[in-house]
């Protein structure tokens, strides 16, 4: 909807009020441009989250900042007038970059932020894709204490086709906001299913105008910018409520608006979240002194689709174990339904919109990303030029022109290192190329001999896997075979190795029991030697106690004990899950931190001794955000997790790594942990 002022009763809202200094709006998203001139003259403050500390803002966040707060807070006379600029508005910078915005540890702080200076109504800009739609403890006691003081928390309900929910849009306790398309049906990518009934609504959500950052303007569409016009309706209809003489009641506007909503047009209607907002019922209502029936037939609703749901809420479904409506975890007697292709929109005649194509999409990934990857790496030639250029100098300067043989390559490139710059150096994961490496910076000669060393090591059988840090970027390569493959840019051999799964578990078995035998110390010294065991005070019981030099593995009992060929196939088989069948995505936080506990042979190691020497076998493992996060940190836990197959009644048990992945190079954050999982 290209101008708002045409949704029903939208000019008469604006005729009654602009906004009330008296209402304050918190807006958690990524840090806008205030002095962009759509924002001259309002009154709002930008603060800065302490949690996100220095983090660098990336240009992503703060595009979508600017546009979305414009919305609500751009100045009447300006390019993007918004629904309620004379409110006072709290942005707050919470989703600066990647790895804070995927943070729901640092939504609820932005939320309990917002509420200790007195927000009534909180824009969470994010929305986390989940399959269970369920939220970690902290974002839903923070929902809940903003319900507790009458707060209205707003959020988008995302645009990920109803394959997933999104937290904290599922919870019951904040207003849902969908995505209509000009023609009044649904956006194509809009979600939908029974974890928004009853507290959501449809707002518009195509080619909504907001302020760019470089002091210009554009249109966007998704829910995301579908929220605000709703937290800005609701922030003029309270301004509204206030200038008339009554009480600040954000949640009975929230309300009345879901109760008010009509009920969506067009195809697809049935994926309506509540019904589309009719701004025009709700003034009737909530100024004019209507019952909800008398606004319905004082302003009717239209003709509504075939297929439109009740416009009037129902109670939410919760169901035990919900799952989207597009869920590849559900259970399907035929071939599930593509909603991707099965809700493509007509885009012709819209102005302004292009059509779904592979050229035009934008990456879900944002560039340049960090990247902690486990593969293979090889090499190739980037044309046939350069091949036969290689062929005719080996013959000149080796005497052996086969290209054809690695061995050969390499040993070339040995006596020549420059020459590695001008191959097509690949890293594959799960044998499928992915990535074109280069090496950059001041070590990017040292990085190409390690590079040629680890191809060598792999053909030679000497090395299974590789790992490399580093950043990727959307710039992209095309081999002779026609793969197009992404950059991938080291700058370092910080990270770089190479090893056969075998011999990594067997050594790190072997390090754990003399560690263990030493006294616990899981550390080494400049000779290889065992530290002094003076350091440790302890008598070897489940409960020694470590002196200020704090050992990485505790001296439990059981690591006394030597490996079984059981335990060292355990451990190898762990590994291999992780290096040959775990979906791996490097540039992802969680997948960086998985990939990088499973180069940490040492914690795996004593994890396994531990529980198999006490009769336990492994039963599987899981990533989850970490409590004990660092500051300026982004920590992740990976959990192992082990069952005793003869005892069903016995507690299973949980072996924890924390994982730092804020750098480039993860590291490993304290000592492995463990604890039944009762």
């Amino acid at each position: 909807m290209p101008d708002l002022d045409a949704l029903p009763g939208l000019v008469e809202l604006r005729s009654r009020t602009q906004g009330d200094p008296r209402i304050l709006v918190a807006v958690i998203d990524g840090t806008p441009r205030v002095d962009h001139p759509a924002f001259e003259g309002a009154d709002v403050e930008l603060v800065r989250g302490y949690w996100v500390n220095d983090r660098q803002d990336e240009g992503w966040s703060t595009d979508h900042a600017t546009h979305i707060t414009s919305v609500i807070f751009g100045q009447p006379g300006s390019a993007v007038p918004g629904l309620a600029p004379r409110a006072r508005g709290l942005f707050i910078a919470t989703g600066v970059d990647e790895d804070s915005a995927e943070s729901e540890i640092g939504v609820a702080r932005a939320i309990e932020f917002a509420l200790s200076r007195g927000a009534q109504i909180i824009h969470c800009a994010f929305c986390h894709p989940s399959q269970t739609g369920t939220a970690q403890h902290w974002m839903t006691e923070a929902v809940r204490k903003a319900a507790a003081a009458g707060a209205v928390v707003v959020a988008p309900a995302g645009n990920n086709y109803g394959e997933n929910w999104c937290v904290p849009s599922t919870m019951p306790e904040v207003l849902a906001v969908g995505a209509l398309a000009d023609d009044g049906a649904p956006m194509h990518f809009t979600n939908f299913g029974e974890l928004y009934e009853g507290h959501a609504i449809m707002g518009p959500g195509e080619n909504v105008l907001g302020a760019t950052p470089n002091g210009d303007v554009k249109e966007e569409n998704g829910t995301s910018v579908a929220a605000p016009v709703l937290t800005g309706i609701i922030a003029a209809l309270s301004s509204a409520l206030v200038q008339s003489g009554r009480a600040i009641a954000p949640q009975r506007v929230r309300d009345v608006l879901i109760a008010t909503a009509r009920p969506c047009t067009g195809s697809g209607a049935s994926r309506c979240i509540g019904g589309a907002v009719a701004v025009d019922r709700a003034i009737a209502v909530l100024l004019d002194g209507m019952s909800i029936e008398q606004a319905r037939q004082a302003f009717p609703d239209g003709e509504p689709a075939p297929d439109a749901p009740a416009a009037l809420p129902v109670p939410p479904k919760v169901s035990m174990h919900p799952l989207p409506p597009h869920s590849h975890a559900r259970h399907r007697t035929e071939e599930a339904e593509q909603p991707r292709e099965a809700y493509k929109r007509d885009v012709r005649g819209h102005a302004g919109v292009v059509p779904a194509d592979a050229a035009n999409v934008e990456p879900s990934i944002r560039y340049p990303a960090q990247f902690f990857g486990i593969g293979q790496v090889n090499f190739e030639f980037p044309d046939e030029l350069t091949r036969d250029s290689f062929a005719n100098e080996m013959r000149v300067r080796i005497g052996d022109g086969g290209v054809d043989d690695p061995v050969q390559v390499i040993a070339y490139l040995d006596d020549h290192p420059a020459e590695a710059r001008r191959l097509l150096w690949t890293f594959s994961i799960n044998d499928e190329r992915r990535f074109f490496v280069t090496g950059t910076g001041a070590f990017a000669a040292e990085v190409y001999d390690m590079l040629a060393a680890l191809a060598l090591g792999r053909v030679r059988g000497d090395i299974t896997v590789a790992s490399l840090p580093g950043w990727t970027r959307d710039n992209t390569r095309t081999t002779m075979d026609g793969t197009v493959l992404r950059e991938l840019r080291v700058t370092s051999l910080r990270g770089v190795y190479g090893w056969r799964t075998a011999q990594v578990a067997q050594q790190s078995l072997e390090a754990v029991h003399r560690d263990a035998l030493a006294g616990g110390v899981g550390t080494r010294n400049d000779q290889g030697q065992a530290p002094d065991a003076a350091i440790v005070a302890g008598d070897g019981t489940e409960n020694a106690v470590l002196g200020i030099k704090e050992s990485t593995v505790v001296s439990w009992p059981r690591l006394l004990e030597p490996a079984t060929p059981a335990i060292v196939a355990a451990v190898v088989d762990f590994l291999n899950l992780i290096y040959f069948r775990a979906a791996q995505e490097p540039e992802v936080t969680r997948d960086r931190a998985l990939n990088f506990s499973a180069t940490n042979g040492y914690q795996v190691a004593a994890a396994f001794v531990d529980a198999m020497h006490d009769g336990l076998q492994f039963t599987g493992y899981r990533t989850e955000y970490s409590p004990f996060a660092r500051v300026g940190g982004m920590c992740w836990d990976i959990v192992l997790q082990f069952n005793d197959p003869k005892r069903s009644a016995r507690a299973p048990r949980e072996y924890r790594m924390t994982v730092d992945i804020a750098d480039v190079m993860p590291v490993t954050v304290g000592r492995l942990r463990r604890w039944a999982a009762l």
